[in-house]
């Protein structure tokens, strides 16, 4: 009888121990699965965040001006009353370039991740009007009133390329030329305070020119009367500019016995000669700018044959 009363004694304990058992391994899975379904919805809401629309926000267009968002992949890291970060990442997810808005004072910060540093630090206003964008079928006409106008075209030649206005603010302005394939091909930055024009090359060639316009290049030339002697007379011959500082390097790669040379524009920054054949049709193009004795020449039908410095 005692021997009995011990064994289902066990046999009771054994079976509440089982069922402990397979209520705590229950416990754990149901755990598990709530643990993996937390995971995925935070994955699910992390691929939510990516290629955010940031082209209303009032930095857009500032930051637009150093990068291109439109090839990285946008994401709103922060946004409160104080200020706002912009992550801005490759194909590959590696995280190049981060804006920090500073909503109060409206000061912006863009910084190259990969050892660029600062590459903009401005101030943006948020009461100021967006100006619409200047379509990119506009001529490089639609840019000819500007002050930087003339000191942009006898830097580059701006008959192949269409303007852009990226950004224009009481501080600056900033002009993307892109061309006939819509690629950009030079930016130029022009301070309005100082009168600052810096002319970049996208394309390696790093700054094309950084000089001072002066305010006067803003109002249009007095039209010629008729008792006026022009600039330089189209039947002057090339022995005409062969004083010049240009003429000799110009000699060596163009033939100037058949082409008339006509001085177009002579400031203290540059001189920009057209070289015209016997039917008065223009085929070179030279841009000597004088502080740093760079020359550049331009076959009119071909693109850029000569850059360097004149000898």
């Amino acid at each position: 009888m005692k021997k009995t009363l011990i064994t289902a004694v066990s046999a009771l304990l054994i079976s509440a121990g089982g069922a402990n058992a397979a209520t705590f391994t229950h416990a754990n899975q149901s755990a598990d699965a709530q643990s993996s379904y937390a995971h995925v919805q935070h994955n699910s809401n992390y691929g939510q965040q990516v290629n955010q629309d940031i082209t209303g926000l009032e930095e857009y267009a500032s930051v637009a001006s150093v990068i291109d968002p439109t090839s990285f992949t946008t994401r709103v890291t922060e946004d409160n009353v104080s200020n706002r970060v912009i992550l801005f990442s490759d194909n590959y997810g590696r995280t190049q370039y981060k804006s920090v808005f500073v909503k109060k004072t409206g000061l912006l910060k863009v910084i190259n991740l990969k050892g660029g540093g600062v590459v903009l630090e401005t101030t943006v206003k948020v009461d100021a009007p967006q100006k619409p964008e200047v379509k990119p079928e506009q001529l490089g006409s639609t840019i000819s009133n500007l002050p930087e106008y003339k000191t942009l075209a006898s830097a580059i030649d701006l008959t192949a390329l269409t303007p852009v206005i990226v950004s224009d603010n009481d501080n600056n302005r900033t002009i993307l030329l892109k061309d006939a394939n819509g690629q950009g091909q030079y930016k130029s930055v022009y301070v309005k305070k100082t009168g600052l024009l810096k002319v970049i090359n996208l394309k390696g060639q790093g700054i094309v020119i950084e000089t001072v316009v002066k305010e006067d290049t803003a109002t249009p030339a007095p039209e010629v009367k008729p008792e006026q002697k022009p600039e330089a007379k189209p039947e002057q011959p090339a022995s005409a500019i062969s004083s010049l500082p240009e003429y000799n390097t110009l000699a060596a790669q163009v033939d100037l016995s058949a082409l008339t040379p006509v001085v177009v524009s002579d400031n203290y920054n540059n001189r920009t000669i057209l070289l015209k054949d016997a039917k008065g049709r223009e085929q070179f193009k030279s841009i000597y700018v004088k502080r740093t004795n760079m020359l550049k020449i331009i076959n009119l039908k071909g693109g850029q044959i000569f850059y360097g410095a004149a000898q």
